[in-house]
């Protein structure tokens, strides 16, 4: 690439010295310069052109290529040695130029001082604009390779252009130079030196067709090199958005944009694990509690709401637990679970704690609900009905519900908090549950439960039960499809009717 870059470079330039360039010379004196020029040309480019490849293509590119042959991540110095590259090629296919400058300006000095550092300027500026193409050329080129060195690192700082010093590199040496020969050529005519008119217009022209095409061609691969990482991170960004945090960009740049490709792919990692951490967090903690959590951060200060509260618990654990073995018992809790927290989450209820066989299902907190009442009971309903239909006799479950004031929040020390909720109510709730073996109903409320009820259906009251601490007996009802002959008092409870007292 080099080879023929520079090759047919240095030979458009040769022919518009001789034959374009404005000059004051005669056809003859222009004659001379042309033999003693193009023999010494073809000598030098047989020369320069295969040691150039050696040292540019050949021998640097032997440490990449045993790297990438061996398939391991690149070490420091491998590292450096490919960011380095397109300057490295760069700086050195400019020392030819630079030599050229030099040879044929003293090879024609002869024709005049003014001729040779003409000579000496043109050569020497052709060679820039074409090192800064090359410069970006190879960088592109560079780019597969350039990403396995960078792979699972961030480009630390390097001898890659940053965006904007490429930006100007492209247009001011591949632009700026030949319109600065433009104008030099327009100065040279306006202070008397008479050029050939042919040889001014052809030479101007020439020059504006390389500021056109070669200036396009640079700002053209200067902008894909920044567009092209764009693009990918656009598109990438657009995945994660989706939800998709495997979303990934390849690093292939050691600039500014490199490191934004490297900050993408960070990013990405992170809400990776950011949403694998709630996804694990998730499975031990409630998804409406793991969501506030995540907002408001783990010390959730102590509030005083207005909840219900569900507890239910199997009946005759203790006894199913002996006759069955242990990894049994294991296996059939979490069946029950797998059926019964999916209905409290449906009602909007919060899976407080599991407790061996049995469950606090809070209604109102973290999220509040006005209708806590009736989704703590349309949840008790659901769950009574699930495990016995997926049990039939093997397991039952009882559920006590009562409504209250408590305060919920985060309790706890040693860096380890959880969520709780504290007061009366929970006590009176678990108290209710434990009636259920009395009464031999698979559910029970409280009248607190009862009288927040939207559109209670008729409910049979139960003996009232006492709760340690509390001066007055806790009423206590059952579904009134429930009602059993066996209870020594009920009363059948109507919305809006009158109480009945029955004796047995």
């Amino acid at each position: 690439m080099g080879f023929i870059a520079n090759g047919l470079g240095a030979t458009e330039l040769l022919l518009f010295l001789l034959f374009l360039a404005p000059t004051t010379l005669r056809h003859g004196q222009l004659g001379k310069i042309a033999v003693r020029t193009i023999p010494v040309f073809i000598v030098y480019m047989a020369a320069t052109l295969p040691l150039g490849r050696y040292v540019l293509g050949v021998r640097p590119f032997r440490v990449i290529q045993a790297w990438i042959r061996e398939g391991r991540p690149a070490t420091e110095a491998e590292r450096a040695l490919v960011l380095s590259y397109p300057r490295t090629w760069a700086m050195l296919s400019f020392g030819p130029w630079l030599i050229a400058g030099v040879l044929f300006s003293v090879l024609n000095v002869g024709a005049g001082v003014t001729v040779a550092a003409g000579i000496a300027i043109t050569i020497v500026l052709g060679g820039v604009t074409s090192c800064a193409l090359q410069y970006l050329v190879v960088e592109w080129i560079m780019r597969p390779i350039t990403a396995r060195a960078l792979a699972g690192t961030a480009p630390q700082r390097s001898a890659r252009l940053g965006v904007g010093l490429r930006l100007a590199m492209a247009w001011t040496l591949a632009t700026g130079v030949p319109i600065l020969g433009i104008v030099a050529f327009g100065i040279l005519e306006l202070t008397g030196s008479h050029f050939n008119q042919t040889r001014f217009v052809g030479g101007t022209v020439f020059l504006a067709f390389i500021a056109l095409t070669v200036g396009m061609e640079a700002m053209f691969l200067a902008a894909r090199a920044v567009a092209g990482p764009l693009t990918s991170i656009r598109r990438a960004l657009a995945r994660v958005e989706a939800g998709d945090f495997t979303a990934r960009v390849t690093v292939d740049d050691g600039s500014e944009i490199g490191l934004l490709e490297s900050g993408f792919n960070r990013m990405a990692a992170g809400l990776a694990e950011r949403e694998l951490l709630r996804n694990a967090f998730g499975a031990f903690v409630d998804p409406s509690l793991t969501e506030r959590v995540l907002r408001e951060g783990t010390d959730l200060a102590g509030e005083e709401v207005d909840v219900s509260l569900l507890f239910m618990d199997v009946r005759g654990f203790t006894s199913y637990a002996e006759r069955a073995g242990a990894r049994h018992v294991f296996a059939r809790l979490n069946e029950l679970y797998r059926d019964v927290v999916p209905i409290v989450l449906r009602h909007d209820g919060h899976a407080n704690k599991f407790i061996g066989d049995g469950l606090l299902a809070v209604f109102g907190a973290p999220d509040r609900l006005e209708d806590h009442a009736d989704r703590a009971v349309a949840a008790g309903r659901d769950i009574v009905d699930a495990v016995n239909t997926a049990n039939g006799s093997e397991l039952r479950v009882g559920v006590g519900i009562n409504s209250g004031r408590v305060v919920v929040g985060t309790i706890g020390g040693g860096g380890r908090v959880e969520f709780t909720v504290i007061g009366d109510p929970v006590n009176t709730a678990s108290r209710v549950e434990e009636a259920t073996r009395e009464t031999g109903d698979d559910i029970l409320i409280t009248d607190a439960t009862l009288r927040r009820l939207a559109d209670a259906k008729a409910w049979v009251e139960r003996p009232s039960i006492h709760v340690r601490g509390k001066a007055e007996p806790v009423r206590i009802f059952a579904p009134a499809a429930a009602e059993r002959v066996s209870s020594p008092a009920a009363a059948i409870i109507v919305p809006g009717s009158k109480r009945r007292s029955r004796r047995s």
